[in-house]
């Protein structure tokens, strides 16, 4: 795409190119230095460097899974990354008493869904997303401006039906299309990494 971008969109909206780099590029200065070979053959050349380090970033993570290390950026609630070690998750105790009592009320008491969270808002504790930004965690999501610190039954059933919780670790279950179309895919049960 570099070439319709330098020949074609440039050109036609009337803008500056500039690339300190090597070749240099100045599309004012000199509008015909896009159109020799040394610029599509070293956008070749940094494709397929992208490419081949992207394939070796996966493999990685592939082994990671593979050994049941979290490659996550945050733990699920009611663990924490281990300083020492950030692919283990440890207990992170203020948390893990607001999932010890979500699975209390659940399965021995028999509240609802509903009821249990409604509990925990009555109580005023922070829903997960609300507890990571409490602990100062550069946490971000794209909805984060929807959420209002509040417990839904939608995030108790999440914690609920949730492996990690009973040691069991499960990643893979999205992956991205490429290096290029960062777009999440869903994976197949048969693929996920269970450890």
């Amino acid at each position: 795409d570099q070439q319709k971008f330098l020949e074609e969109f440039i050109p036609l909206n009337g803008a500056r190119f500039i690339c300190t780099g090597i070749p240099f590029i100045d599309t004012y200065t000199n509008p015909h230095s896009v159109n020799g070979l040394e610029i599509p053959i070293r956008g070749m050349f940094n494709e397929q460097f992208a490419a081949t380090t992207s394939e070796e970033i996966r493999k990685t993570f592939k082994m990671k899974r593979e050994r049941g290390e979290f490659i996550g950026s945050f733990a699920a609630y009611g663990y924490k990354k281990d300083p020492n070690n950030k692919n283990r998750l440890i207990i992170d105790g203020e948390a893990a008493e607001g999932v010890k009592s979500i699975y209390q009320w659940f399965v021995n008491e028999g509240y609802s869904k509903r009821g249990i969270a409604k509990r925990l808002n009555l109580m005023g504790e922070p829903n997960p997303e609300a507890y990571k930004k409490k602990k100062r965690l550069k946490y971000y999501n794209p909805n984060s401006g929807k959420n209002d610190g509040l417990w839904s039954p939608g995030t108790i059933t999440k914690i609920l039906k949730n492996p990690v919780y009973i040691g069991v670790m499960v990643q893979g279950r999205y992956r991205v299309i490429s290096y290029k179309v960062h777009k999440q895919i869903a994976v197949p049960e048969n693929e996920w990494f269970t450890v």
